[in-house]
């Protein structure tokens, strides 16, 4: 059983609509970087540099793969570099040795699995979540709940979330097949709020009213990655980010 919500736009420009002798630098990466690092910085960027930032709107391994065949000049994601590059390997995507990329880290983030604030269960273990996400367990009866079936809510898009999830909770087993389809991480936490039965993963940046947390929130780096040398455009939103850009960060 899926429900799916309404598809987003796979290219996202940030800012002003470019001219035609504006600079711009291109970023493939998701929602969390869009909203809590790009989306803030956006204006003050411009401004200063007169660079337009565009967002090539990609989970980590589209993004990834933007960057490997030069279509971005840097790629981001919600995950650590060692991680993000042997996800890529094992999926069969050609990556470089690690030596070849350069990460920059300029905020973390925290992973967490939550349900409706209205569901009676308090804590879940590793196995149970595990579990649940895999399909083992269907009904909240079965982990001290109401007896009602349990409604995974999943984004269509992945994100760094998703796959610590995948990684770290269901070690890398297949995902249950009953889900809840939303489009991206922005619209499972409202799935969650109006759907008594429905479990699943939001960020600590969209932890809101209507959600309990069950588990212990899992730590993330937001990660940058580029390859050789930055060039201008690159070199100078690093240098913004690690100076005046901290304070816009969300």
């Amino acid at each position: 059983m899926k429900h799916t919500l309404a598809a987003v736009a796979v290219l996202i420009t940030l800012g002003s609509v470019s001219t035609a002798n504006a600079d711009e630098i291109k970023i493939a990466t998701g929602y969390t970087f869009i909203k809590r690092v790009f989306d803030p910085i956006r204006s003050a960027f411009r401004q200063k540099t007169g660079i337009d930032i565009k967002i090539l709107y990609n989970d980590p391994l589209p993004a990834l793969a933007e960057l490997e065949k030069g279509a971005a000049d840097v790629a981001g994601a919600s995950l650590a570099s060692k991680d993000w590059l042997e996800l890529a390997r094992n999926t069969g995507m050609p990556v470089q040795e690690s030596s070849s990329y350069t990460a920059y880290v300029p905020a973390t983030e925290k992973s967490m699995i939550v349900v409706n604030a209205k569901n009676r269960v308090q804590t879940l273990s590793k196995e149970q979540l595990k579990a649940i996400f895999t399909g083992r367990i269907s009904n909240w009866r079965e982990v001290g709940g109401a007896d009602a079936p349990i409604l995974v809510v999943w984004p269509i898009v992945s994100s760094g979330a998703v796959i610590i999830v995948k990684t770290k909770i269901m070690d890398n087993e297949p995902l249950t097949k009953t889900i809840y389809d939303v489009e991206s991480m922005a619209d499972t936490p409202d799935a969650i709020a109006a759907t008594p039965e429905a479990i699943g993963i939001v960020t600590d940046m969209k932890a809101g009213k209507g959600l309990k947390e069950v588990a212990p929130a899992i730590e993330r780096p937001l990660t940058l990655l580029y390859k050789g040398t930055p060039n201008p455009r690159l070199q100078k939103l690093l240098d913004f980010l690690k100076s005046e850009g901290k304070q816009y960060i969300q």
